[in-house]
């Protein structure tokens, strides 16, 4: 496949773009609609596979991605309506929260914030602001660490197959 059209791919683009702009970070290809038999590549760094064509054709095909330290992420999976949803995203604009909520395709929302301020502390600390955060709003906390890998935004879900997509960001 020609340089070009691997680097025109959406996918591929967005990733790189989140790259040049937060730094490195590992991505992954899930697929667990057969759930008897759940398939999950290796998680791998972006700039590793942006060096090579079999890299970029890998980053074509991504469908999760790990939380950047700069990022906090509601995954709203107990209380999912868009009343709650709305709530939250209010409460974000109120008190000026740059955000993007989604519907994940799956079973609920993600409202991804982001603050380049908060990559400015160490990771416990990223942690614990997280942590907080997410508790406030009811989240799940599992998505604290930005160890953890979420479903990428505008591609179809790792378990439905059903695209991430955008319902609402801020003002």
């Amino acid at each position: 496949m020609e340089e070009e059209q691997l680097a025109g791919n959406p996918i591929t683009q967005y990733l790189i773009h989140l790259c040049n702009k937060y730094g490195d970070f590992k991505v992954a290809i899930g697929d667990q609609r057969d759930k008897d038999k759940p398939k999950w590549t290796k998680h791998q760094n972006v700039l590793l596979l942006w060096e090579s064509d079999k890299g970029m054709e890998f980053l074509g095909r991504v469908n999760c991605r790990q939380i950047l330290p700069c990022e906090i992420v509601l995954d709203m999976d107990n209380d999912v309506s868009e009343k709650k949803l709305n709530e939250i995203c209010d409460i974000l604009d109120k008190y000026g929260f740059p955000f993007k909520a989604y519907f994940t395709g799956s079973k609920g929302f993600h409202i991804h914030i982001f603050d380049d301020d908060l990559a400015k502390y160490s990771e416990q600390s990223r942690y614990k602001i997280r942590h907080f955060l997410i508790s406030k709003f009811g989240c799940d906390t599992m998505k604290a660490s930005e160890k953890t890998m979420i479903a990428l935004e505008n591609v179809p879900h790792f378990k439905t197959g059903n695209p991430k997509k955008i319902v609402r960001e801020s003002k």
